[in-house]
């Protein structure tokens, strides 16, 4: 019979022997916690003594003019947002993220444009803000553009 290349696995633990506890040794701290937190809301319960005018029972507490304690009466907010929308609007632009698809050529126009900027300015401009730029030039076109036909191209 040939001879084993290797020993058998040994599956006992090698490392952190202290670091595990036994099941038991958990449920048995787990019901002194539940036992202490017990006698606590028992000692806690007969520390309570209510201020005058104040009515309690079991499950309620009434002062005698009729209002709950345990309820502090609503304010006004003086610093807080408002649910009011207001009509003027900003001149500040706000960003939108979006994603669109363009054409290679269209890419790599993009690339030759920021490498052309780059090497006039010495500062490389982010391809979306090249787009931006585009884009803002188009509408300002298309706006100018009028809707009457003519035979001129």
């Amino acid at each position: 019979m040939p001879k084993a290349k290797r020993s058998p696995i040994d599956y006992t633990p090698q490392f952190g022997a202290g670091i595990f506890r036994s099941k038991e040794t958990i449920e048995q701290e787990l019901a002194e916690l539940a036992d202490e937190a017990a006698t606590d809301a028992d000692d806690t319960a007969n520390e309570v003594v209510p201020e005058d005018g104040v009515k309690v029972t079991a499950d309620h507490v009434e002062r005698s003019d009729g209002e709950d304690p345990g309820r502090r009466p609503r304010s006004p907010r003086t610093n807080g947002a408002t649910n009011e929308r207001t009509n003027e609007r900003t001149l500040e632009r706000s960003r939108v993220r979006h994603s669109f698809d363009i054409w290679q050529d269209q890419l790599l126009g993009l690339s030759e444009i920021q490498a052309d900027r780059f090497s006039r300015t010495g500062r490389k401009p982010k391809l979306g803000a090249l787009v931006q730029e585009a884009l803002d030039a188009y509408i300002t076109k298309e706006r100018k553009r009028t809707n009457v036909r003519t035979n001129e191209r």
